[in-house]
């Protein structure tokens, strides 16, 4: 059976608990972090199918590829480590992402890093299977769409698979290919710029990229019972992709500070308050120009607003 693995997402299907926020947690060191985390989510009694508490176009585009591939699907969540779509688990907020009300990196008292908050949770986490151990144990294709932050911060697992392993890796990011990896650089599908082009079927915005190329690549490129390897898959991809053309570059429009802080209130819910979704929400949606120190700034601002 082939394998589906994508992000988890900030935007959430179901109400969160007050203390099922990492923002709720006292600070502590990383690994003393993660034993309070998952102590919480022991705790917690109400849980759902993982499917059901993840919303999002990337997330949801992963699920449609799996259903077309007949594949079993799993999540990798900075909350819970690596969970089957299936799993009953607790809806939580947690995340690697900076700037935002529940980032890990703001209840951390020694440094920050997503890999070693990934690899003190995966420990713990009574929730998590072990990411090795299913590819291993899968017998088809395992196709990955993960952010730029996700990609990073399972790398070492990626990496350390057996070769066999290794060459049934098909991976969809927009993560530039030199801050990847260079172990998993040969897996990676070149999509690009193209796929927001005026010939793509498949246009989005920036956040939903990974789920929208691996969607596409089930749809358009891959076969029933498809074997091919990853240079063989990534020359079909480029040829897929050969007649599309690039977006065209855009002039966005520049705002004041008050502009901007009012169109962060009016779209901070539908953002989930997060700084990055917003930022990009306001350049690709809205086409605002921002510069991210200050758009972090003002976010902040509007953050310390929230009841």
């Amino acid at each position: 059976m082939p394998l589906v693995i994508t992000s988890c997402t900030n935007r959430k299907r179901r109400s969160i608990a007050g203390h099922m926020r990492m923002s709720s947690l006292p600070y502590a060191a990383t690994n003393e972090l993660a034993g309070e985390w998952v102590g919480r989510l022991q705790m917690e009694e109400e849980r759902f199918p993982a499917g059901q508490i993840y919303g999002g176009r990337s997330f949801q585009d992963a699920l449609t590829a799996a259903d077309l591939l007949g594949a079993r699907t799993l999540v990798i969540s900075a909350g819970l480590g690596v969970v089957d779509v299936r799993d009953a688990v607790p809806p939580y907020g947690c995340t690697v992402m900076l700037g935002v009300s529940d980032s890990i990196a703001t209840r951390v008292t020694d440094s920050f890093s997503a890999r070693k908050w990934w690899d003190a949770l995966i420990r713990v986490s009574p929730f998590s299977h072990s990411l090795g151990q299913v590819i291993i144990s899968s017998d088809g294709l395992v196709y990955a769409a993960l952010s730029e932050a996700y990609i990073m911060m399972i790398a070492g697992d990626l990496e350390a698979l057996p070769l066999e392993a290794h060459a049934r890796l098909r991976l969809f990011t927009r993560a530039p290919l030199d801050r990847v990896a260079p172990g998993l650089r040969p897996f990676i599908m070149p999509y690009d710029d193209r796929l927001d082009g005026p010939d793509s079927t498949m246009r989005g915005t920036r956040s939903d990229f990974a789920g929208r190329a691996l969607r596409h690549f089930v749809e358009q490129v891959a076969t029933p019972d498809d074997m091919r390897s990853a240079t063989e898959h990534a020359a079909a991809v480029r040829h897929a992709l050969s007649r599309w053309r690039l977006p065209q570059r855009v002039e966005r429009v520049r705002h004041n500070d008050s502009a901007i802080l009012a169109l962060i209130r009016t779209h901070w819910a539908h953002n989930g308050g997060s700084t990055a979704r917003l930022l990009r929400f306001f350049r690709d949606e809205l086409n605002i120009a921002c510069e991210q120190g200050r758009f972090a700034t003002l976010a902040r601002k509007v953050r310390s607003e929230q009841p």
